[in-house]
């Protein structure tokens, strides 16, 4: 039997253009493994008499990296995490680059509407803390009997 009809009955991986195809598979394979979609923002919510308090959960996360939006009565929570990093060997003439970008969103809907001046927050130990003020008026209902 020749040598090329050989290599036809082994596996694709064995044969002579297998190391091409294995090196685009551990190519993407690895491309994959890197490739992060956005995480979550867990939130919790809850009221005192005074505010009204949303919590947000932001392990590993800078001031810098968090954008509140206000609009109407929503609260939207912004992350942007990137990173750029360059590698060069010049003994082996190998350059390495490496970009990483993330970013989550999350949109809390509160059942008034907000002023920027009645809100604080405060981002600690990856912990950011958002104060509302509440500013409700009971009204008073007068009522006549006929």
């Amino acid at each position: 039997m020749s040598k090329d009809k050989k290599d036809f009955n082994k596996p694709i991986q064995e044969q002579a253009f297998g190391d091409i195809l294995n090196s685009m598979d551990s190519f993407f394979n690895q491309a994959i493994n890197h490739f992060q979609t956005s995480r979550p923002i867990a939130v919790h919510q809850y009221e005192t008499a005074d505010n009204f308090i949303i919590e947000a959960e932001l392990p590993g996360i800078k001031k810098e990296q968090v954008q509140l939006d206000i609009f109407q009565n929503n609260i939207k929570i912004s992350i942007h995490d990137e990173e750029a990093r360059e590698r060069q060997d010049k003994t082996n003439n190998i350059s390495q680059q490496a970009f990483r970008y993330q970013r989550s969103d999350r949109i809390i809907s509160l059942p008034f509407a907000i002023n920027e001046t009645d809100l604080k927050a405060n981002l600690s130990q990856g912990l950011l803390t958002i104060k509302i003020q509440k500013k409700r008026k009971r009204i008073q209902i007068d009522s006549k009997e006929v």
